[in-house]
């Protein structure tokens, strides 16, 4: 089977086909890990559904977001799920930024994961994929109590450009990267 992976030296980024997406969304966790040939553990992976819903609904109106959907982020040596990534949509102009191809992307490492700086290996080589397809800004939507995202926004070169509130997060900073 042919897969769209990012591969860094110590995880692989591995693309939610339709069916994984699917799988998710309905609590099969069990199919959706068969489907992606990964361990994917169970509570936390059961977090992953909602999100999987929204990048669902935007597959039939733009097939070719599907690349930019949601990503595992496993262990290389155990094929271990240790968290998840995605953009929110394909490049585009964002408003408050006040830039085109601006690429909002998302992220969550597992509680038992955290701290081990697979967050930054993974954006850093999500941003590279990207770039490579057009994407020349990257938007990060924090928490304002987030400091580990906060942190490692910053670290990246991000700078706040305004602050939003999510309909169901509640209110975000917004963090622009040139």
């Amino acid at each position: 089977m042919m897969r769209d992976d990012i591969v860094t030296d110590r995880l692989v980024l591995r693309l939610l086909s339709p069916d994984a997406l699917a799988a998710t969304e309905a609590g099969r966790i069990d199919e959706a890990a068969r489907l992606l040939d990964l361990a994917l553990p169970r509570d936390d992976w059961d977090e992953v559904a909602s999100v999987a819903r929204r990048r669902l609904k935007q597959l039939p109106d733009c097939p070719q977001y599907l690349p930019w959907s949601i990503r595992a982020i496993a262990l290389r040596g155990t094929r271990k799920a240790v968290g998840y990534v995605n953009f929110h949509d394909l490049p585009q102009w964002h408003e408050m930024a006040q830039r085109d191809a601006c690429a909002e992307l998302g992220y969550e490492i597992f509680a038992d994961h955290r701290r081990q700086g697979y967050a930054e290996e993974t954006v850093r080589a999500l941003m590279a994929w990207a770039r490579e397809r057009g994407a020349r800004h990257f938007i990060f939507s924090v928490a304002p109590d987030n400091a580990a995202s906060q942190g490692l926004a910053r670290k990246l070169g991000a700078r706040k450009i305004g602050l939003q509130i999510d309909e169901e997060d509640g209110p975000e900073d917004v963090l622009l990267l040139e």
